[in-house]
């Protein structure tokens, strides 16, 4: 259990990033941690599902902090996250089950590849969005397919879904910290119902190591929340305060270096 401290620099980083960017934290989390049970030398049967499971429980409490202090600054529609919410869950559920189905190594090229496409977005896109615009409230089939679509591919990769909610909120006239905090909301019950799916998938499964809680670490989840719960606030204050261009440039290029790390790692 000393492995704690070895996760408290992770939870600050990542759950800057958290409330800067509505991001839950778990597109920082899932890499790193992959790396970090690498040298601690973790089965690799269970290294890939032990990152993903582990994130989500993480991003369950980074994103209850970032909500908080978004809720304070009103910048969380709530009765978007009422109708989105069941989906969301749903899409968690369907995605937990889907990644106990696939290899490991399967789940890092996919994680590898998603990785890539989220930093080539973010180098291409406008970071300012026009603020007071007329917000549209989304048809329940729209958040039908938007909230499962979320929920199901974030469960799989060990992540919020902010990546996917945001251009969402924003393409019907949401103000972009607008839709960063309720993105962050999103993230609770997508990431609750995902950690769920992977503790019962790894219950029984014989190559877990000691301390973990189905597919979930407990050393890595106690020293990341420790410290990412108090630096989610702080990023959500940054985020109603920077000019988030350099940010998010230097975002994505940290994203890109993951993504070819875990590519090379995969087919090595």
């Amino acid at each position: 259990m000393t492995e704690i401290f070895l996760y408290l620099p992770l939870g600050v980083f990542a759950g800057i990033l958290a409330g800067l960017f509505g991001i839950g934290g778990g597109i920082i989390f899932v890499p790193v941690l992959l790396l970090g049970f690498e040298l601690i030398d973790m089965n690799r049967a269970v290294l890939a599902h032990l990152a993903i499971g582990t994130s989500l429980a993480c991003v369950v409490f980074t994103g209850l902090s970032s909500t908080v202090a978004h809720h304070k600054r009103g910048a969380v529609m709530w009765p978007w996250v009422i109708c989105m919410g069941p989906f969301l869950v749903a899409g968690g559920v369907i995605g937990g089950w889907t990644a106990d189905q696939l290899p490991g190594h399967i789940l890092i090229v996919i994680l590898a590849t998603f990785l890539l496409v989220m930093s080539f977005q973010l180098f291409i896109k406008n970071p300012v969005h026009s603020e007071g615009g007329t917000i549209r409230m989304p048809s329940i089939p729209v958040f039908a397919f938007a909230g499962t679509l979320t929920g199901w591919i974030s469960s799989m990769m060990g992540i919020a879904g902010g990546a996917f909610t945001v251009p969402v909120m924003t393409s019907h006239g949401a103000p972009v910290r607008d839709a960063i905090g309720t993105a962050s909301a999103f993230g609770i019950p997508t990431a609750f119902a995902g950690a769920i799916s992977f503790i019962v998938a790894g219950l029984d499964h014989p190559e877990r190591p000691d301390w973990a809680f189905g597919y979930v670490y407990m050393p890595a989840l106690i020293g990341i929340i420790a410290t990412s719960t108090v630096s989610a606030r702080l990023g959500a204050r940054l985020a109603h305060s920077l000019d988030q261009k350099l940010l998010q440039r230097l975002f994505a290029t940290f994203l890109a270096v993951l993504s070819a790390r875990l590519i090379w790692t995969s087919v090595g």
